[in-house]
């Protein structure tokens, strides 16, 4: 992944878990098959799940959007 990319993601991390007004599960997409959700960042979808209890948003997942789909996919 490039710098730019890199870059994209971490600030828009940062923006889900600073924002006042939204919940961060607002940015979360059900994911069919899996225990976590997704996550739309530009071309990347990254695989995530909040984690109220330790105050935290885990990511378990960071793929490019083009490979990451697969039949059954939401």
């Amino acid at each position: 992944m490039d710098t730019h990319g890199q870059n994209r993601i971490t600030d828009k991390l940062d923006e889900i878990v600073n924002d006042q007004w939204r919940n961060p599960d607002d940015y979360l997409e059900p994911l069919t098959g899996v225990p976590h959700s997704k996550l739309r960042i530009g071309q990347f979808r990254l695989g995530a799940e909040c984690d109220y209890a330790d105050k935290k948003l885990d990511v378990y997942t960071i793929e490019r959007r083009g490979s990451a789909y697969k039949p059954g996919d939401d």
